[in-house]
């Protein structure tokens, strides 16, 4: 089976998942009791806290957003997966403590106190698989009636999250259909499991596969593992980096078969504006220097501008350049980049 058609059906099983899981009714109660600084008090169910906004399904308002830094009380039913700025993960119900800090109680009945400032993400501990499914899906097009040329692009991230390790996918794909011509997908995905250690430490497995034909690439693949750590996480930016190595193959437009031994640098950070509409900045970069043809180096490099446009819905735009500072194909491109704008959902 060509692999393009093998990526599309596991594209439309991922779209699949995706509407099954925001067709799940919530089976949570809505109440929650959150309090602000202003003396404002919401009852509802938290969803989730995540760089600086807390987010809250209540009955009379719907979804709302609330910053992180003008909370002062929060009470819930659920347990969370809490996550602070030192990286190590926690799990229990929250409970008032003061205007500047929470209790997080634990399901053995303990009581740990967590200045707000201090904690950078909430999770609920849900019991269903695709409940604990979240991320962002993003599509976009054009068509030029002149050259019969249309294009398709897709942008997926998302993860599986449980109290010591995330699963993950992030892919992006882009599919160019010209009349008289056979249609041409070209793909980066990166899939993988983020265990986090007590101490701060991220280890992640992970396999990458990639198709992009202007650089002489028909299918690549590999296999990795790295280590890194968050150099600054807060409700306002991010900053995540991780070392590693990955072995894998390349399969040429030329018919020819090449095995890598690679190097791996991971580099992500993020940064977000909360007022309405709410805006980030996301910046990723990943480099597989060779180390069986030292002088070679690969990357993949994208920039993401969010924007709020209502509810869960955002439009985006992300430029990315893939590169290959020594093609193995003669006559190819050392870059492949560009620009695309697309309306995205946050699931």
């Amino acid at each position: 089976m060509p692999v393009a058609s093998v990526i599309d059906r596991l594209r439309t099983c991922v779209l699949g998942l995706i509407v099954l899981a925001a067709s799940t009714p919530a089976d949570a109660a809505k109440t929650d009791v959150i309090v602000l600084n202003n003396g404002d008090r919401f009852t509802g169910e938290v969803k989730q806290l995540t760089r600086g906004q807390l987010k809250v399904a209540t009955d009379d308002a719907g979804t709302i957003y609330i910053e992180w830094d003008k909370v002062v009380a929060v009470t819930t039913s659920l347990e969370y997966d809490v996550v602070v700025t030192t990286g190590g993960h926690l799990s229990g119900r929250l409970a008032p403590r003061s205007s500047t800090a929470l209790n997080l109680v634990a399901a053995n009945g303990s009581t740990m106190v967590l200045p707000f400032l201090d904690i950078v993400s909430v999770a609920p501990l849900k019991a269903g698989f695709l409940e604990r499914i979240d991320g962002t899906l993003d599509a976009g097009g054009s068509y030029t009636k002149s050259s019969g040329v249309g294009q398709l692009n897709v942008d997926l991230d998302a993860g599986y999250r449980r109290p010591s390790y995330e699963v993950f996918t992030d892919a992006l794909s882009n599919l160019t259909r010209q009349s008289g011509a056979p249609a041409v997908t070209q793909y980066t995905v990166q899939s993988g499991v983020h265990r986090y250690c007590d101490n701060g430490d991220i280890l992640t497995p992970f396999v990458y596969l990639a198709r992009n034909i202007d650089l002489g690439l028909s299918f690549g693949t590999a296999a990795g593992f790295t280590g890194g750590r968050y150099l600054q996480r807060t409700n306002r930016s991010e900053a995540l980096v991780a070392l590693g190595a990955a072995a894998g193959r390349e399969q040429l437009i030329d018919g020819r078969v090449l095995n890598d031994v690679d190097g791996v640098v991971s580099v992500a950070a993020s940064s977000f504006r909360h007022d309405y509409p709410r805006t980030a900045l996301d910046l990723s970069l990943l480099v597989f220097p060779e180390l069986n043809r030292w002088g070679r180096v690969r990357s993949d490099a994208r920039a993401k501008v969010k924007r709020e446009l209502f509810g869960d819905f955002i439009t985006t735009i992300t430029a990315y350049d893939t590169f290959d500072s020594e093609p193995q194909v003669a006559g190819v491109r050392r870059n492949d980049a560009g620009v695309s704008l697309s309306i995205g959902w946050t699931f």
